[in-house]
């Protein structure tokens, strides 16, 4: 809260600089620039958009340059002619999303955009709530859950961004109205660790690209409230940019209510030869993440939760410094620092294990997992816990504590002599990554009462040693170094190659003095290649191809729970360090693009084919008494094909996207054939093979417009489609309405409605021991009988808002 409140008293300040110090107002043109001079050499400022924007007027502010490692980006192609622009010539699939398409999606969900607008990214949701969903990118994924198999690098304004302890990536603490554009980059390792499906690279606003100032203010279904402000401005030689975002509502399902505090701000300072930004991010949120709940459940109440409370309160802290400068004609240097406070505090309800005690010797005790092998429970500090100490039915209340501070940065220089005549772009840098996160759990015994909430003792569970307290400290360090070139062979050609050398060390220290298993330090080392090119067929039309290979290290919570023989009673109880070896991804991309102009029509289209086979890639699997362990299981494979097209006009725009991903189990490294309960060929679970996004907007006057978004995806296996014969989670399609209305050019009126036809669909499905829960809404002794439980989507909801901008 401490670190929230400072940011916005920053924020207060730095609102103020800037109302004070812009000089460009809404729909204003700025002065004609002044010659250069040594003291200053500012880029002259386009004039603000006003609230309404048409397609043209978009597609001509969208995002002019295509990341080609974490702080360069690689020249947007110029219109050659009237009716023709030059492709891009980056040797894989890029997709750009710009701030207007952020905008439009109207309710700050960063993951609903990219699911919108990127053709391999589908939204899956194992939080249980839609603030905290996670985006998967060709069966790769982003999520705020730890234990996931997290597969892509996150990258904010050059900042690695995926959390110390687990790789976890928490898309609800960046403002989304702060965000001047996101590129999804494929097949290409300067990104370094994690980017086996590819890479995110998010560039925020600043004062020199932001001028004026905005109120946004939202309410709706669920008890939904919510505001955003930003402003931005520039004075000679110094920008001031700062944004904030405030959401809360109630949640359409029980104890699900949530809030969202985000801050991001900016100061820089722009000079013929250098520029120099200080920024912070800052958060501040609570969930209420219900996760999923059973079946049978759901048909009951689309709003019933399972085992509450489940909720995850947060708080970030990132201030970064960056700069550039011009050291030659030829030669740019940047480099970014940063310091990130990453504080995370869960409370899980849960069904326990523990029992009476079946055995004679134990009669009057509660053991875990009664039985021949039962043992009783023990109350940290105390003795044995005994069967009327708790009343029944008996279940836990888990309470997980992460605290990371990470810091590091990179040097980076681009470097564009031609070379034997010919244009050449060469990228060389290094970066440095390190984290220490301490990180504690307990369980409390409770009692399961109405509507499935646990209630707590007081007991604090001691003892046997796999449900004990833990108390562990894991400190990584990741270095690297790489480097590309882009050669244009001829006008037509441009060939790339590169590189990257990836270090990593873990150490797990256990500070208990139980477990001495956790006492270890893995180190895993690689280079990783990367060649490719493209050529322009046509105007405004090329093929592109490449190969890479990337590298995964394995997360703390992975290293700590990868023991067959003692697993984790929940994926967050750590319990020992077997080696895991790191997962290497090894990457195809075959595909055609083009844009260009049709009577001042713009449009774009590219089709491409990739295939990403990664090598003793980890998984998550359940023994047979619900414990969760990590293995090496084998060599998965992702291929398939992605199409897209958009087509802009004054009037009216369209895009349209299918993708096809096959993702399956191709090797089983395991001698017995079964590697995490799949066998060669089994489907990945959580993965669905078809998606298809279309939408469009029509501006039924110049003030008022209208549109529409459709989401579809087919069926995906439950986790974890043991032997491939799991069930599969049913597909779905969803459509969203928007429409606007500008009252006058600094004020709009804007509504929303999200899943129109009320659909009902998951978007994450597991198992649960349905026999041995009891079902308090079934009756006396009654029991679940459908052992499956999903998350639930989010049913019919509308929301209006208004927008003023000055």
């Amino acid at each position: 809260m401490g670190l929230f409140r400072c940011a916005l008293l920053t924020s207060a300040v730095l609102l103020i600089s800037s109302a004070a110090n812009a000089q460009t107002t809404e729909g204003t043109v700025p002065k004609a620039a002044e010659p250069a001079s040594a003291a200053s050499d500012v880029e002259q400022l386009p004039a603000v958009d006003v609230v309404q924007e048409t397609p043209v007027q978009k597609a001509a502010r969208a995002k002019k340059a295509v990341p080609v490692s974490p702080l360069s980006t690689a020249p947007a192609p110029a219109p050659k002619s009237t009716g023709t622009v030059a492709p891009i010539t980056v040797p894989s699939a890029v997709t750009t999303v710009t701030d207007t398409e952020i905008e439009r999606e109207g309710t700050g969900s960063i993951q609903q955009v990219l699911q919108q607008q990127v053709p391999g990214i589908i939204i899956s949701d194992a939080a249980g709530n839609p603030m905290r969903a996670e985006i998967s990118f060709r069966g790769f994924d982003a999520s705020p859950v730890s234990g996931r198999s997290q597969g892509l690098a996150v990258y904010q304004n050059g900042v690695r961004i995926n959390e110390a302890f687990g790789d976890t990536v928490n898309w609800d603490v960046i403002p989304s109205n702060a965000i001047a554009s996101m590129s999804v980059v494929s097949n290409n390792p300067s990104f370094g660790l994690n980017a086996l499906g590819g890479a995110i690279s998010i560039l925020m606003k600043d004062g020199f690209s932001y001028q004026g100032a905005e109120i946004d203010v939202m309410g709706g279904s669920f008890g939904r409230r919510q505001t955003g402000v930003q402003a931005g401005g520039a004075s000679g030689n110094a920008g001031v940019y700062v944004a904030g975002e405030w959401a809360k509502e109630d949640g359409f399902r029980d104890f699900s209510d949530s809030e969202v505090r985000r801050f991001y701000g900016d100061v820089g300072f722009k000079g013929s030869l250098a520029e120099v930004h200080f920024s912070l991010t800052a958060a501040d949120n609570h969930f209420g993440a219900t996760a999923a709940a059973p079946i049978e459940l759901l048909e009951r109440d689309w709003g019933n939760t399972f085992t509450s409370p489940q909720t995850t309160d947060l708080e970030v802290f990132m201030p970064t410094i960056s700069a550039s400068v011009k050291a030659t004609d030829t030669l740019n240097v940047s480099g970014v620092g940063y310091y990130r406070r990453y504080k995370n505090r869960v409370v899980d309800g849960n069904v326990t294990e523990i029992e009476e005690c079946a055995l004679a010797g134990n009669a009057g005790f509660l053991c875990l997992d009664p039985g021949a092998e039962e043992e009783r429970v023990t109350q940290l500090g105390g003795g044995f816990i005994e069967d009327d100490d708790v009343e029944e039915p008996l279940g836990s209340i888990e309470r997980l504590a992460t605290d990371s501070w990470s810091g590091g940065g990179a040097l980076e220089g681009q470097e564009k002599t031609p070379l034997l005549g010919r244009p050449n772009l060469l990228v060389a840098g290094l970066s440095y990554d390190h984290g220490r996160s301490k990180y504690r759990t307990s369980s409390e015994l409770g009692t399961i009462e109405d509507k499935y909430v646990v209630e707590g003792s007081g007991i604090i569970i001691g003892g046997p040693e796999e449900i004990a307290p833990r108390d562990l400290v894991s400190t990584n360090t990741y270095w690297g170094f790489y480097f590309s070139d882009a050669y244009d062979v001829t006008d037509r050609l441009t060939v790339t190659v590169g590189g990257r050398y990836n270090h990593a060390t873990i150490k797990l220290e256990d500070q208990t003095g139980l477990f001495d298993e956790l006492n270890a330090t893995n180190t895993y080392e690689r280079f990783n290649p990367m060649a490719g090119a493209n050529f322009k067929l046509l105007p405004g039309v090329s093929v592109y191809g490449g190969y890479s290979e990337s590298n995964r290290a394995p997360t703390p919570a992975e290293l700590g729970c990868a023991e067959p023989d003692n697993p984790c009673l929940i994926e967050s109880f750590l319990t020992d360090d077997p080696p895991l070896d790191q997962v290497v991804g090894r990457t195809g991309e075959l595909g055609l693009r083009g844009q260009g102009y049709n009577n001042g029509d713009r449009f774009t289209w590219s089709a491409g084919l990739f295939r990403t086979l990664a090598s003793d890639d980890i998984l998550p699997v359940t023994n047979d008494t619900g414990r969760v362990y990590f293995v090496n299981a084998g060599d998965t494979l992702r291929q398939g094909v992605e199409l897209s097209a958009t087509y802009e006009t004054r009037k009216w725009n369209f895009y349209a996207s299918y993708a096809f991903v096959d993702a399956t189990l191709d090797t089983c490294n395991d001698p017995s054939g079964e590697c995490a309960f799949l066998e060669a060929g089994d489907r990945l679970p959580g993965i669905p093979r078809h998606r298809f996004k279309a939408g469009i907007e029509y501006w039924l006057t110049s003030k008022w417009k209208v549109g529409t978004d459709l989401v579809a995806a087919s069926n995906q296996p439950f986790f974890p489609n043991e032997a491939g014969e799991g069930d599969n989670l049913g597909g779905y399609t969803r459509v969203d309405l928007n429409t606007s209305y500008d009252i006058t050019d600094n004020i709009q009126v804007y509504g929303l409605i999200k899943n129109l036809f009320d659909q009902k669909y998951g978007l994450y499905g597991t198992y649960f021991e349905a026999d041995e829960v009891p079902d308090l809404e079934g009756g006396p002794g009654a029991t679940f009988n459908d052992p499956r439980t999903v998350s639930p989507s989010m049913p019919f909801a509308a929301y209006g808002g208004v927008k003023v901008k000055f």
